[in-house]
């Protein structure tokens, strides 16, 4: 009776163990995971248009004819593949919505990334995501060729539509992967903390130049709000209005895009309208309620106002950047820079576009990139000219700040707590896997093993009863 009950234990903890191992061993996708990344931000996207121009037609009295075909141009303008309406090419396509489906595709593919551990788990969702995107891209094409003949979408470049959905998805494809992958990828490669923080700050950089943008347009709208009200009037009835309103709506980031980069120096360009920080030439503008809110005519030396937000976001990165060493501080700046310039071209590049018979309308691309990097660099660099005057380092508050203690573990109390020294402990130690391959009881549970004393001690007290069990046996034989 004992020696079945000790036997029965020992199986009981043979079992605990083997199950922890498998909780702790990272999982390939399974097909149906591979199938969510592939069709659900896709399938939910066609679904929302399909709903949506539903309701339109219906408010507006007309059947639910040729639907599928304004679902299919809807897929592809969310992609920014230019569209042909009766004739005319709509390249000026909204934002937001191109923004929500890339956001969708972002948290998609992160939740699939965080499972994978191997490469070829990765590539299997990019292919995944990618693919899917692709499929619905052709089936779009497949279907706005059938519908052509009766409805007044045409025919979009097969090319151009494939491009573009490559470069959209893939773009929001990379950022998914990067979210639970990249910090490992740094720390692999042993990238500096200038590079990194530098580039953080740039990101950061840049949403404070959007947030002016946006602050710019809000103004404007609610400085010429009866002419924006008259522009909505002309809808003439609800369907109308709400039209309005939503295409509106829907091209507020093109306009808070356009400003940012106009606060820059650049010139902009929305019809033959021409824009800049001190004066504006009026010309033909699309009947868009929105575009009430560029001004009539110029403002002359105030626009110069408008100057402070990129000196802001510029005073931002430098002190975000701060260093004591004023080399890598500027070094820091500058690479914050870039990564701004090089994100007010990208998204200046997807806000314009060809806008019909009104000729093409943005925003210079080349010359935004140009003076958001002048801008940046020259205010962060004040910042670090007078950190150094001052001694270096203000705002920290110690002699000891460096760009590198951002990313170090240990605690910067005097006296950390026990449980913070326990764990430092821990994690300072050897790699158990790395001295001795066959220990396969730690390996298998991996880095996270070798930081969790009570799971090797519960590990070693079933291998001590494993091992009084089989002495017991023998001796009972």
């Amino acid at each position: 009776m004992s020696s079945s009950s000790s036997k029965s234990l020992a199986t009981r903890l043979r079992q605990v163990r083997l199950a922890r191992r498998a909780d702790a061993a990272p999982r390939k996708a399974a097909t149906g995971d591979l199938v969510k990344v592939a069709l659900l931000v896709p399938g939910l996207t066609v679904l929302v248009i399909v709903i949506v121009l539903a309701v339109v037609r219906l408010l507006a009295g007309d059947g639910l004819s040729g639907i599928m075909s304004g679902a299919a141009a809807g897929w592809l303008a969310v992609n920014q593949v230019p569209v042909t309406l009766s004739g005319v090419t709509l390249g000026l396509l909204p934002l937001l919505p191109t923004v929500l489906v890339g956001l969708g595709t972002v948290k998609v593919v992160a939740d699939g990334a965080s499972t994978a551990r191997e490469l070829p788990d990765l590539i299997g969702i990019v292919g995944a995501a990618l693919g899917g995107s692709l499929l619905v891209t052709a089936l779009s094409l497949a279907v706005v060729a059938d519908g052509s003949a009766v409805t007044a979408v045409g025919q979009p470049d097969p090319l151009q539509a494939f491009g573009f959905t490559l470069l959209v998805q893939g773009i929001a494809i990379a950022v998914g992967i990067a979210v639970p992958s990249l910090k490992p990828v740094l720390d692999e490669f042993a990238v500096p903390a200038t590079e990194r923080v530098g580039a953080r700050g740039g990101v950061i950089a840049f949403g404070v130049l959007v947030a002016g943008g946006a602050i710019l347009v809000f103004l404007g709208i609610a400085t010429h709000w009866g002419a924006v009200s008259a522009m909505i009037g002309d809808g003439n009835t609800f369907d109308g209005y709400l039209g309005l309103t939503v295409l509106s709506i829907l091209y507020l980031p093109n306009m808070m895009i356009g400003a940012a980069a106009v606060s820059t120096g650049a010139t902009a360009q929305l019809g033959s309208t021409v824009v800049d920080a001190f004066d504006v030439s009026r010309g033909a503008v699309p009947p868009l309620p929105i575009v009430a809110a560029v001004p009539e005519s110029g403002i002359g030396g105030l626009g110069g106002f408008l100057f402070l937000i990129p000196l802001a976001a510029g005073l931002l990165l430098g002190w975000y950047t701060r260093s004591t060493e004023p080399l890598r501080h500027l070094r820091a700046v500058g690479i914050g820079a870039a990564v701004t310039a090089a994100l007010i071209v990208a998204w200046t590049w997807l806000a314009g576009g060809q806008l019909g018979e009104l000729g093409h309308s943005g925003v210079g691309v080349a010359i935004a990139g140009v003076y958001t990097f002048a801008w940046l660099l020259l205010a962060g660099a004040l910042v670090v000219g007078v950190m150094w005057a001052a001694g270096g380092g203000l705002g920290r508050g110690s002699a000891d700040d460096d760009l590198d203690s951002w990313f170090e573990d240990v605690p910067d109390e005097d006296v950390p707590d026990d449980d913070d020294a326990d764990s430092d402990a821990v994690d300072e130690g050897p790699d158990i896997s790395d001295e001795d391959p066959d220990a396969s009881d730690v390996s298998d549970e991996g880095g996270e093993a070798a930081a969790d004393d009570d799971f090797v001690a519960v590990d070693e007290t079933e291998t001590g009863d494993e091992d009084r069990v089989d002495s017991e046996a023998q001796s009972r034989d």
